[in-house]
């Protein structure tokens, strides 16, 4: 009877003032499965690519070392040749990717703080075609990087401005599932927050086993370049093939954003105190998802380099094991939605706590590997990590009013804008300073982290249960 009144509850929230309209069905068709797709295997196509090319001109021009010396991290196959130059490149590099990734957040953190309520005006559409538009910059600057031999590390750090300056991942997410949740229904939102991550999986897993074999065939240069298409190609698709998803959207420019009333109105929107603790319940899930974000930005650039340095992998191996990772955990969120979670009538909720255990138990797992094995069990143990995500945004849209869906999507994405400014600093600093001694330190972290999301929905689902409570013990005084 527990889980059912949760079921009941999760779609009927009692949290708001307001009643909501009912979005209409629509048939299904492709929208932002594909840019997402495209974007992902793009980044993950050239990732560890893009990685490699930073430690060799770290090598020779920060370091001073020789071309020939050097040469190995260009290479795409297992090379221990690296060995005596790897920490020495690593912690140099690190800095280097963190003074790019907290550039690469600057301005998508600010804009941030507009585009979710600018969005409810002016349309979706805009947050999804000017970050493509900007990654299409960069990937194009990327590649003329690649190419001008005589250019150091602290050069590819001007790439990044071009994403930053149009919104970055950080808008682009919150436009691509503001846009999903106005075209779908209560019931089958879900399943296509589910799919929409699942185009992610699929774009980063085709990438990751395809990245070695084509830096083998065509070089680095080459590769890059087939990496800016793929962001062109989104871009395209985006601005000509779909239509904007809010009915009633007015047309407005970079101009219009930078509005003070903007921010204001989300902040008043997020904060203001909801029937039963629902300003709580709001909170607590938005810095829960917020926080597994945290944990992605800080390991970007450093999960490649761990298993360099504690496994000693190459390219190859680490694009194998990334395919091998996201595969699993694309099939698990599958699983966990369409099967687990219909069969077993399992909530958003308790899935994601689940989730986020299940997250715990794969950082712990690769902060002691020592083996290549291990990273697999990891993965393989954490089959249902990917469905935190999804899951809470899913539960957002159902227990909030249409009209703060995108307020609160809003102050997710401020989060997950500040999250980068923060995370690559703590994350960088903290291996470079263990790297000798501990190098999965960094994994400790997102543990605890994960472990920290988990409780917060812990609480949260204690006061879905005492609401649940409320309104029976209010019927059965009734009658």
């Amino acid at each position: 009877m527990a889980q059912e009144n949760e079921n009941i509850d999760e779609n009927n929230s009692n949290i708001n003032s307001v009643s909501e309209n009912q979005t209409p069905p629509r048939p299904f068709r492709i929208t932002m499965e594909f840019p997402l797709f495209f974007t992902m295997l793009s980044v993950s196509l050239s990732g560890a690519a893009i990685s490699n090319l930073v430690l060799y001109r770290t090598c020779v021009h920060s370091l001073n070392h020789t071309q020939e010396e050097c040469q190995v991290f260009l290479s795409p196959a297992r090379n221990n040749g690296s060995q005596h130059l790897e920490e020495e490149v690593q912690k140099y590099a690190t800095f280097v990717s963190m003074l790019r990734t907290i550039i690469e957040s600057v301005a998508p953190a600010i804009l941030s703080l507009f585009l979710g309520v600018w969005s409810d005006t002016h349309g979706r559409k805009p947050l999804v075609v000017w970050p493509l538009l900007g990654m299409s910059l960069s990937g194009g600057l990327i590649v003329v990087y690649s190419m001008l031999e005589s250019l150091g590390p602290w050069w590819f750090i001007l790439t990044s401005i071009p994403v930053s300056l149009s919104g970055g991942f950080t808008a682009m997410f919150t436009g691509s599932y503001c846009y999903v949740s106005d075209i779908t229904t209560k019931d089958k939102r879900s399943l296509r927050m589910t799919i929409v991550e699942a185009s992610v999986s699929a774009g980063s897993v085709i990438g990751a086993v395809a990245s070695s074999y084509v830096l083998r065939a065509v070089g680095n240069v080459y590769l890059l370049l087939i990496s800016a298409m793929l962001f062109v190609i989104a871009y395209v698709f985006t601005n000509v093939c779909l239509k904007e998803s809010l009915a009633g959207a007015v047309q407005g420019g970079i101009s219009t954003v930078l509005d003070i009333k903007l921010m204001k109105e989300m902040f008043v929107e997020c904060f203001k105190k909801r029937p039963n603790h629902g300003r709580a319940q709001i909170l607590l899930l938005t810095f829960a998802n917020s926080l597994s974000i945290f944990i992605m930005y800080g390991l970007m650039s450093l999960e490649y380099m761990y298993t360099r340095q504690r496994l000693h992998w190459a390219i190859k191996q680490y694009t194998i094991y990334s395919a091998f990772n996201t595969t699993i955990s694309f099939f698990g969120s599958f699983f966990g939605v369409i099967l687990v979670q219909r069969l077993f009538k399992v909530t958003d909720l308790a899935f994601s706590i689940v989730a986020f255990l299940s997250s715990t138990a794969h950082y712990f797992i690769k902060t002691f590997a020592t083996v290549s094995w291990h990273m697999y069990l990891a993965s393989a143990i954490s089959l249902f990590r990917g469905l935190s995500s999804p899951l809470i945004r899913s539960l957002l849209t159902k227990i909030l009013p249409p009209q703060d869906i995108a307020k609160v999507f809003a102050l997710m994405c401020t989060i997950e804008g500040i999250s980068p400014l923060i995370s690559p600093a703590m994350y960088n600093s903290l291996y470079a300073f263990t790297i000798s001694s501990f190098p999965g330190a960094i994994y400790v972290l997102s543990a605890v982290i994960t472990t920290l999301c988990a409780i917060f929905l812990g609480f949260v689902q204690y006061f879905r249960w005492r609401q649940t409570s409320i309104i029976y013990d209010s019927l059965s005084n009734e009658s």
